[in-house]
């Protein structure tokens, strides 16, 4: 049993005359001694209140603990409710969050400042349960003379720190009152409601995460019971199906997966992944991907987890691996012809609206070069890019590639069915390049799919919405075309909405050699320890040329002349015999004698240079070497601005 005015005694030696004492416990010892040196006033005692706003703020970070805290005080104060003690809620920080007590014990609180929004720390009012326990990290009781201010010897308290998981102080409950109503097990109370809160918290806490790792979860999630009654979902499955958070747990479960069920008694209990299903929800449906897995308990089926993913977003990750997007932009297209250049600034206003484009021109034009720019210049520019050559298609498979298939629709199709390049160019753009190579009960078909914008799969009924945009393209006449009825009309007139007319690489010069260098840079940038170059007559040559595979072929000629060309200067060489065809040498030679020679004055320029580096730069001596005098050669320095060679090595 404590002494106290034995501990009173004690405490007031140590405050005057700095004695230690021998009765006094270590723990209220040690808190003294930090007390002095903090320079506590051991005659005031009082909470410090904190403002408004911060106070507001605190209560905000810690609204768990306070609501988990609540229920374990009021089970605390109905045992000690016949005596004057008050239930405190601190944080970490020894901030008064919940005060709950009669209104005697209240009244004498608020003498002290004992109340929320105070600040009970050792630093500021010396020795107390709350602040020590805080400090010490561990439960402590203080008793009258053990408080360092004298204002508080009136009360005894009993604290003991509340932690989270990782052992880390969150807060304190406080049982305090009136000195007289000491009790030595309201400390084992405290520890007791502690402990309870500390439980409480850990899982709150871990409901927390799962929730928040529930709600993340980029899959609608829904989980029923066996009786198909919603038992939880997260809120992407809110946003898939467009529905309520208060609708979803209404929801008619066996219309919303009665594709899945049909027969409630078979519903399996192996987990199932159904890669097309449709949920059912009032007037509408929606086509998902749908995971079922059954959940146990105690070797028991008590339920269901269904992952619903939408089909487009499944579909958005099938184009990013296929590579349906979309790469080059007008920044793309390399040209300084003032016709080429008028086809990119109309394409650019075409690429503002939503029809159907045709775009013609021979092969290796850059036709497909014109579609992607198209689709980046529009409004579709985030959605999918999908470029098919249809004259590359099987004949016996372009319907099912081009509309899609249902499961089982015909001997070797997937048993879960397949989407078509339309279904997944859907918001998108879908670029069908050699469009008239197409057979004519295709084209019937890509009509129909124009006209209505929805898309029936082989083998099925059931009608899907598109929203696509189609630019075509065709190195054909397809007026002549349709003349020898091999392509519709009707077709032509709906694609050929906007008309792009790309023009033949051999009616635009001047890009040959723009053209030309531009490969050979991104050659060397690939490679990046060299750096090679044309030399003239690899240039002259590839100029008379007409190019009737355009600029495909140049680019062929291009990289098949670096990687054969084993120095830095490429020479005329290197380019194929069926375009240099039967040139000898000697012609090469002839058409170098046969450039323009140069003027007199480039000569006169060129052999004052020369004279110049001769004599290092001596202006006399060179002079001496041309045969002029020193004045003249000032003059023609000046004249052809040679000044800095007239000093060369001075």
């Amino acid at each position: 049993m404590i002494n106290i005015l034995e501990v009173e005694k004690q405490r007031e030696s140590f405050i005057k005359d700095n004695d230690i004492p021998k009765n006094v416990r270590p723990e209220i010892l040690n808190s003294w001694i930090r007390c002095k040196e903090y320079k506590v006033d051991t005659n005031n005692g009082q909470g410090k209140e904190l403002p408004k706003e911060d106070f507001e703020k605190i209560i905000y970070e810690k609204r768990d603990l306070i609501q988990i805290a609540i229920p374990a005080m009021l089970d605390l104060y109905n045992v000690v409710k016949d005596t004057n003690y008050s239930i405190i809620l601190t944080d970490e920080n020894a901030v008064i969050l919940e005060v709950i007590g009669n209104e005697e014990i209240m009244n004498k609180n608020m003498e002290l400042h004992f109340l929320k929004g105070c600040k009970w720390m050792e630093k500021d009012v010396g020795t107390n349960a709350i602040g020590t326990s805080i400090y010490l990290d561990k439960p402590i009781q203080t008793i009258g003379a053990e408080h360092y201010c004298k204002r508080q010897h009136g009360w005894t308290c009993s604290a003991a720190p509340i932690h989270d998981e990782k052992g880390k102080i969150i807060g304190v409950i406080d049982l305090s009152g009136d000195f007289y109503d000491y009790q030595i097990h309201t400390l084992g109370i405290v520890v007791e409601a502690a402990k309870t809160i500390e439980k409480q918290f850990a899982i709150v806490q871990h409901r927390k995460w799962v929730e928040v790792a529930f709600s993340s979860i980029e899959d609608g999630i829904l989980v029923i019971d066996k009786d198909f009654s919603v038992k939880d979902f997260n809120k992407k499955l809110c946003e898939i199906l467009q529905v309520s958070k208060n609708k979803v747990s209404k929801l008619d479960i066996k219309l919303l997966l009665k594709d899945i069920i049909k027969d409630e008694n078979n519903f399996s209990d192996n987990r199932i992944n159904y890669k097309e299903a449709n949920l059912y929800l009032e007037n509408r449906k929606l086509e998902c991907n749908i995971n079922v897995s059954p959940v146990k308990l105690e070797s028991k089926y008590i339920g269901y987890v269904i992952l619903v993913k939408k089909i487009d977003s499944i579909r958005n990750v099938v184009r990013k691996i296929a590579g349906f997007s979309s790469k080059y932009t007008f920044e793309s297209i390399i040209t300084n012809n003032e016709r080429m250049l008028s086809v990119i600034e109309e394409a650019k206003k075409i690429a503002e609206n939503e029809c159907s484009v045709l775009i013609s021109g021979e092969s290796g034009t850059g036709k497909e070069l014109f579609a992607h720019s198209i689709h980046n210049s529009s409004n579709r520019c985030k959605g999918p890019f999908i470029a098919i050559n249809c004259a590359a298609l099987p004949k016996d498979l372009v319907e099912s590639e081009l509309f899609g298939y249902e499961k089982s629709a015909f001997t070797g199709a997937s048993k879960d069915g397949n989407p078509g390049k339309f279904e997944l160019a859907n918001k998108g753009t879908i670029f069908l390049d050699e469009i008239g190579e197409l057979p004519l009960e295709i084209q019937s078909k890509l009509l129909r799919v124009l006209d209505n914008h929805t898309i029936t799969r082989i083998g099925g009924n059931y009608e899907r919405k598109l929203d696509v945009r189609v630019i075509a393209a065709t190195n054909r006449n397809l007026n002549e075309e349709i003349n020898k009825n091999n392509f519709r009309g009707d077709l032509y007139y709906r694609l050929n909405v906007f008309n792009v007319r790309l023009i033949p690489l051999r009616e635009r010069p001047e890009d040959v050699e723009l053209c030309a260098d531009y490969f050979l840079q991104r050659l060397n940038d690939k490679n990046q320890r060299i750096d090679k170059s044309f030399d003239k007559d690899f240039i002259n040559l590839i100029k008379d040329y007409n190019w009737p595979g355009n600029v495909r072929e140049l680019e062929n000629v291009i990289q098949r002349a670096y990687y054969l060309s084993k120095d830095e200067i490429i020479n005329y060489s290197f380019i194929p015999e069926y375009i240099n065809g039967n040139i000898k040498e000697e012609e090469i030679k002839d058409k170098k004698e046969k450039s323009k020679p140069p003027t007199l004055e480039e000569m006169e320029k060129k052999l004052i240079i020369q004279a110049l580096k001769y004599c290092n730069g001596n202006v006399i001596s060179a002079s001496k070497i041309i045969g002029i005098g020193k004045s003249t050669l000032y003059r023609k320095i000046e004249k052809y601005g040679l000044e800095e060679v007239s000093k060369w090595e001075k």
